[in-house]
C-alpha cells in the first residue's frame, strides 16, 4: 500500500463489494477485480457483502476509507475465460513492467526456468483462454511482446516433441503481428534440407498460421532439398530486405534482434557464394548482398 487515492467513488447500500472493485478497476485497468483485496481497518471485505450491511466508519466529510491490496498473478490468465481476459488487461496495463510480472509464469518453484514443455502448454493455455480477445476488443500489444521471447524459445528448442492440438501454430497465431518477423526470420534461416526435428514445426505453421508470409515462408523450406540454388538466394535476399523494413518500424530492443536475424541472413548469403564455382550464381549472390 502506498497511501495514495486511487478512486474517490460513490456507493448505495445495495451495492457488493464486488461492484466497488469493478468500479476501481474501471478507474484503475492495473487493478482487475481478481487481483483487488479490500481491506476496512483489519478485515477483509468479501465480495458478496453489501455496504449497507457494513459497519463503516466515517471519515470528518462523510466518507469511508477503504485500503486496496493489489495481489498481482499473472496465473489468472490460465483459469476460467472471464478472469483470464480481466488478468490480462490488467497486465497489458502496465505496459514496460509487464515482462517483469510474466516471469512466474516460466519458472519452478526455485526459480529456474520450466522445461519447454511446461513452457509450451503454459503458452497454449494463455492463447486458448485469450483467443477471442480481438473480438472483446481488448487491447494487449504489450502482453503479447512480452510473451514473443517465451514461445521463440519453445520454437528454437531441439527437444520438444510433437503433439496433435497444433499447440505452436495456436500460440503464434494468438500472438498475431508482433511475432510474424521473428517467425519469418526463424524458419528462413533453418539449415536445409530441414532436419525432421525443425520439420514438423514448420509443416505445422505452414498448415495453421493466420499469417499468409509465415505459410509461404514455411512451404518454402519445406520444399527445398539443400545445396545452392537461385531460389535459396532469392528466399534470403527477400529475407533480408523484409528484417530491414521491420526493422524500421519496431521499438529499439526488437529491431537489435531482428539486426541481429537480418546478419545472419547476409552470412548465409555469403557461404552460398563460396559453395559454388557457378558464375552465375556467384553474381546472383553478389546482386543480393547489394
Amino acid at each position: 500500500m502506498s497511501g495514495t487515492c486511487v478512486a474517490d467513488l460513490p456507493a448505495e447500500p445495495g451495492d457488493t463489494v464486488l461492484a466497488l472493485k469493478r468500479s476501481i478497476y474501471e478507474k484503475l485497468p492495473s487493478a482487475p477485480p481478481c487481483w483487488q483485496r479490500l481491506l476496512l481497518g483489519s478485515r477483509l471485505l468479501e465480495d458478496g457483502d453489501l455496504v449497507g450491511n457494513l459497519d463503516l466508519p466515517l471519515e470528518e466529510d462523510g466518507s469511508v476509507l477503504v485500503s486496496l491490496i493489489l495481489t498481482m498473478d499473472p496465473r489468472d490468465m490460465l483459469r476460467d475465460h472471464t478472469l483470464a481476459a480481466e488478468a490480462a488487461s490488467g497486465l497489458n496495463s502496465l505496459g514496460a513492467a509487464v515482462p517483469r510480472y510474466l516471469a512466474k509464469l516460466f519458472e519452478t518453484d526455485e526459480g529456474d526456468p520450466v522445461e519447454p514443455a511446461t513452457a509450451e502448454e503454459t503458452l497454449y493455455g494463455v492463447a486458448m483462454r485469450l483467443q477471442d480477445s480481438h473480438r472483446k476488443k481488448l487491447v494487449l500489444d504489450d502482453l503479447r511482446s512480452a510473451l514473443l521471447p517465451y514461445a521463440m524459445r519453445v520454437l528454437e528448442t531441439s527437444g520438444l516433441k510433437e503433439v496433435r492440438q497444433a499447440r505452436l501454430a495456436v500460440i503464434f497465431s494468438w500472438l498475431g503481428a508482433v511475432a510474424v518477423a521473428r517467425q519469418i526470420a526463424w524458419i528462413g534461416l533453418l539449415p536445409r534440407p530441414l532436419e525432421e526435428k525443425w520439420r514438423w514445426r514448420v509443416e505445422q505453421l505452414r498448415r495453421h498460421s493466420d499469417c499468409p508470409r509465415v505459410r509461404v515462408a514455411a512451404k518454402a523450406a519445406l520444399c527445398d532439398p539443400g545445396g545452392v540454388s537461385r531460389a535459396r538466394i532469392t528466399e534470403l535476399a527477400a529475407l533480408r530486405k523484409s528484417l530491414g523494413r521491420y526493422m524500421a518500424t519496431s521499438p529499439a530492443e526488437e529491431a537489435q534482434i531482428l539486426k541481429d536475424f537480418r546478419e545472419r541472413s547476409v552470412n548465409e548469403l555469403r557461404k552460398l557464394e563460396t559453395q559454388t564455382s557457378d558464375r552465375h550464381i556467384q553474381y546472383a549472390v553478389s546482386n543480393a548482398l547489394k
